[in-house]
């Protein structure tokens, strides 16, 4: 009789089997198995198991990793001195820009682009004072274009009296263009010593002269000191001008006299008819025109009459 458990160990299917091959080399353990895991019924090649938790390596293996790793340690190495070439590069292109723009900053702040005086052109000048523009053209002559201060300059200008604004830009790369804007004269006054002082409606000295110019409205103010170019008038004379500034064409044209004193407590005008007009306190000036304005358009006021708008309540007289 045949051993059944014989028979059935005959009976296991040839594709099923598998070879197990374990050598003892101190390495740990590999299983190798012929075929495919995953299709039985396939030829296969070989697999190979490996026991992952042991802390060393086989031979197999670290013959496979070894070349492996040099390589990967020899492409960082590249990939380092690529990044230090860039750097380097970027670093020299940067040195080499800083150099150059340090040459060219020398140059241009050398004296060979510094201002010239045919090279400076002036507009808006009328009364402005030659000479005293001429100084200050004169400091920045030979300063090179680049380093000229034209903040300083402007305010040197304005100090001028006739110079209300003053805009200075260079003009590369040897000129300045300097831009005046002048103030406006409205009336002059007689001082003590016989000279006539020209105000602007700020009250400024623009100019001392011999002799009354007639273009200006006339204004006749007691105990003024006598002031010079540039400086500014006491309260009564500055706002005789600051009325004077104000007047529309068809009073203006008709005065004649302006008076106050210096303290500014009364301030009258003449017209050309004899026609006086009391405007109080030199100081809230609008409203006044207003009701001068009003009085005036209205009609019926006659020659040599006084008009009294210092208050709310204007009277004619």
């Amino acid at each position: 009789m045949r051993d059944s458990r014989r028979g059935d160990q005959g009976a296991i299917d040839p594709g099923l089997r598998r070879r197990v091959s374990i050598s003892d080399d101190g390495s740990p353990d590999a299983v190798y198995l012929d075929g495919d895991l995953g299709a039985p019924r396939r030829s296969a090649g070989r697999v190979v198991i490996e026991d992952e938790n042991y802390s060393g390596r086989s031979t197999a293996s670290r013959q496979l990793r070894r070349p492996m790793d040099s390589r990967l340690r020899d492409r960082r190495a590249a990939i380092r001195r690529a990044i230090g070439r860039k750097r380097l590069t970027r670093l020299s292109i940067a040195g080499i820009v800083v150099l150059v723009g340090v040459a060219v900053l020398a140059v241009l702040g050398s004296s060979w682009f510094g201002v010239r005086r045919s090279e400076v052109y002036v507009t808006g000048k009328v009364y402005t004072n030659t000479e005293q523009l001429n100084e200050i053209i004169d400091g920045a002559v030979g300063t090179p274009v680049i380093l000229v201060d034209t903040t300083d300059i402007e305010v040197e200008i304005e100090s001028i009296a006739w110079v209300a604004d003053a805009v200075v830009r260079t003009k590369w790369p040897f000129g300045l263009e300097i831009d005046i804007r002048e103030r406006t004269p409205v009336l002059s006054y007689p001082g003590s010593d016989g000279l006539f002082r020209v105000l602007d409606s700020d009250g400024r000295v623009l100019d001392v002269i011999d002799g009354w110019p007639f273009n200006y409205l006339l204004l006749v103010c007691n105990d003024v000191p006598l002031l010079t170019v540039g400086e500014f008038a006491p309260a009564g004379p500055v706002g005789a001008a600051a009325l004077g500034a104000s007047l529309t064409g068809s009073i203006r044209d008709r005065v004649s006299l302006i008076e106050v004193d210096a303290a500014g407590t009364d301030l009258r005008v003449t017209l050309d008819d004899d026609t006086k007009i009391n405007f109080g306190a030199a100081r809230e000036l609008f409203p006044k025109l207003v009701r001068l304005e009003t009085v005036m358009s209205a009609g019926g006021v006659l020659p040599g009459s006084v008009i009294d708008v210092s208050t709310d309540e204007v009277t004619v007289s």
